[in-house]
């Protein structure tokens, strides 16, 4: 017996480690796709794979159109995958106001703001409707605890690339202007 447990132990030993896969994103940025402004992923393969697109025209009257929100989210988005805090995005609550923010962990805490919903939008559906996540086979992935949505990012970028969700770098282009870095809402 104590053979055995020895033979099983040394089998495990040398077994390579089983390391997570290599994230797909090299930077994430606002750019103009046919048209829109959308925050886009550029994949290390050379891919630009629209995640967001920015058409709503809501706080357009409060300085917030969809091209300085592009640009502001984006930015956030980016240092957040620099600092590799983006694994999970989630919903949650910052100084009284709904919000979308980074986690982690699955069922983590928020460690970073995307941006602030107006009061009482919920946030939920708010994060469904952002990534087009459906209840329905081959949709996005969600990961839905009792009280909140955990959206793994990776999984989005590699969904939507794989379902051909990408642009060539002709139809997605730098959107101009300077970037602003005040806050959303």
């Amino acid at each position: 017996m104590r053979l055995h447990a020895l033979a099983v132990a040394s089998v495990l030993a040398v077994q390579p480690s089983v390391h997570a896969a290599e994230p797909l994103a090299s930077s994430i940025s606002c750019m103009d796709a046919e048209g829109i402004p959308a925050t886009v992923v550029s994949t290390k393969s050379g891919k630009r794979v629209p995640i967001i697109y920015w058409k709503s025209e809501t706080f357009s009257s409060s300085g917030w159109n969809p091209t300085r929100r592009c640009k502001e989210v984006s930015a956030r988005f980016q240092e957040y995958h620099q600092a590799g805090t983006l694994e999970f995005i989630t919903t949650g609550r910052m100084n009284g106001m709904p919000v979308l923010c980074v986690s982690k962990t699955d069922g983590g805490g928020c460690a970073g703001l995307l941006y602030t919903l107006k009061p009482g939008q919920n946030a939920t559906a708010t994060l469904k409707k952002l990534f087009d996540i459906r209840n329905k086979p081959g949709a996005a992935p969600l990961e839905e605890t009792t009280a909140r949505l955990y959206v793994n990012f990776e999984t989005v970028v590699r969904n939507k690339a794989a379902s051909g969700v990408t642009s060539s770098p002709s139809l997605v282009k730098p959107v101009a202007g300077p970037n602003q870095s005040a806050p959303l809402f």
